[in-house]
């Protein structure tokens, strides 16, 4: 028979607060804090929260309420939670001390502080409803870097043993989709194609058309739609490996990046028109490609500073440019051109934590650079990324000391926006709180800030449709559209970044 002292929840420490705390709904219904609009201001607050973060929190309002928040600790990184009324705490106690079985078991109680006590969490009343117009999809849906162009993306949704594929047009709202396979008759599965490029008056596509055992041995083609006609595009008959995502599409022109690992690295960047196609450069390390106006590509090295101009008119001539200043791997795709010869870089640094010596934090970077006189200014992003909060304690029988550790871990995301307004939009799957998105102004250097304090529980990639003049939340089970800009404006207010 099961004791009211036994645990019902168990998770470990990977678990975030939002599943932490629906367990606790579910496993304790009649307690209080667990109901209403409190409860919903705790899942605002505690959603993306490491559990001891949340045993903290939730310690003072169960005390409030008359119940102590054990936790049931078995010597590994996991974690057994119980709610019990504060009046069976001796009870409680004697239960696990007088049981020898195995797992041995040790119950602490998490106190709640004793120096200040936490207030319950009251719902917030935000001046602004920032996810306005919600489109909710009627299944998972992602949207990404790969699968998106100016404003159109390809989804692909599994049916019995078939793939479908729809295009989704977020030009309009709310957003419609088109069956991809609805007037095929050469019986293409959904998951043979890929969105490269779209537009009003047509998309092109990679269809793969070879199947093989490993990812190296499927074959592509490319083909251009138009209403419901399809074409082929490309050299007739040629059937391409797979090649780095994403590519880049320039008028009638696609340029892929094929990496070679044998006989020995190589990176080659290929020229595809509707009836032609050939190799443009190559070198030995990976290369981002981004278009630089004046029917000119800048290809950039992703572990050195070496970048080359690529003349897209005969004599398709190339330049040495001048180096950049800073070495990014991971940060190279979020390159953005602003104009005339500039580009905006992104790079990573570091400067001691302002609590604990012992401590760096990640700041991100962010130049403007001119690739044809070498100019540079930078400006440090103060806030840009993760903030957690961390004990560093390596033992148990240390003081314990929480700091608030800055980090950059996760992706950052370069599109255009309004005007002047760029959107810088970051992703990462770290715990705490997160930078949503920083929307820049190249003229005058101001930045507008969102973060998942202001959109709680959801971290939606932002994206600006200029079909629509406005801003887009894409999240896997909706899409909504953000209040306007000037509204954002007033709402959070501008900074200035000081570039020097």
């Amino acid at each position: 028979m099961q004791s009211p002292f036994d645990p019902l929840v168990h998770i470990d420490w990977k678990t975030p607060g939002s599943d932490l705390l629906g367990l606790l709904q579910h496993y304790y219904p009649d307690i209080g804090v667990f109901t209403g609009p409190g409860f919903e201001a705790l899942l605002d607050e505690l959603s993306n929260e490491m559990p001891e973060v949340c045993f903290e929190a939730l310690a003072p309002v169960l005390a409030g309420q008359g119940y102590d928040l054990w936790n049931l600790d078995a010597g590994g990184d996991d974690y057994r939670p119980v709610i019990v009324p504060s009046n069976q705490r001796e009870a409680f106690a004697r239960h696990w001390q007088s049981l020898h079985g195995e797992p041995k078991f040790t119950a602490t109680l998490i106190e709640p502080p004793t120096v200040k006590a936490r207030k319950p969490a009251k719902p917030k009343r935000g001046k602004v409803k920032w996810l306005q117009e919600v489109h909710d999809y009627p299944g998972a849906t992602y949207v990404h870097e790969y699968n998106y162009r100016n404003g159109w993306a390809a989804i692909t949704e599994q049916d019995d043993d078939q793939w479908l594929c729809f295009l989704i047009d977020y030009n309009q709202w709310p957003p419609a989709e088109q069956d991809m396979l609805e007037h095929r008759t050469d019986g293409v599965d959904g998951a043979d194609l890929q969105l490269i490029d779209a537009d009003a008056q047509r998309s092109l596509w990679k269809r793969r058309v070879v199947r093989g055992d490993y990812s190296a041995h499927d074959r592509y083609q490319y083909e251009i739609r138009q209403g419901d006609e399809i074409a082929a595009f490309g050299p007739a008959g040629v059937q391409w490996p797979e090649f780095e995502p994403p590519c880049v599409v320039e008028g009638s022109e696609i340029f892929e990046r094929q990496r070679i690992y044998e006989p020995e690295h190589l990176t080659r960047i290929w020229r595809i028109t509707a009836d032609s196609s050939e190799v443009i450069f190559e070198d030995s390390d990976e290369l981002t490609i981004l278009p630089v106006g004046s029917r000119r590509l800048l290809f950039m090295q992703h572990n050195g500073p070496k970048c080359w101009v690529w003349n897209q008119d005969p004599p398709h001539q190339t330049i040495v440019a001048k180096r950049m200043p800073a070495e990014a791997y991971k940060l190279r795709a979020a390159t953005a051109y602003l104009g005339g010869d500039e580009v905006l870089l992104f790079s990573e640094g570091g400067r001691q934590n302002a609590e604990h010596a012992g401590y760096q934090d990640t700041v991100l970077l962010a130049w403007r650079f001119n690739f044809m006189t070498g100019a540079k200014t930078k400006a440090m992003l103060d806030g840009f990324g993760s903030e957690l909060r961390q004990d560093t304690r390596l033992l148990v029988t240390q003081p314990k000391q929480v700091i608030t550790l800055r980090t950059f871990h996760g992706q950052l995301h370069v599109s255009r926006g309004h005007g002047d307004w760029w959107v810088w939009s970051y992703r990462a799957n770290t715990f705490g709180t997160h930078t949503l998105a920083w929307f820049w102004n190249q003229r005058s250097n101001e930045v507008v800030k969102l973060s998942t304090k202001d959109i709680a529980r959801v971290k939606p990639e932002v994206r600006y449709v200029p079909a629509q003049d406005r801003y887009l939340a894409f999240e896997t089970e909706f899409v909504a559209r953000l209040p306007g800009f000037s509204e954002m404006v007033e709402a959070k207010g501008c900074e200035v970044l000081v570039f020097q």
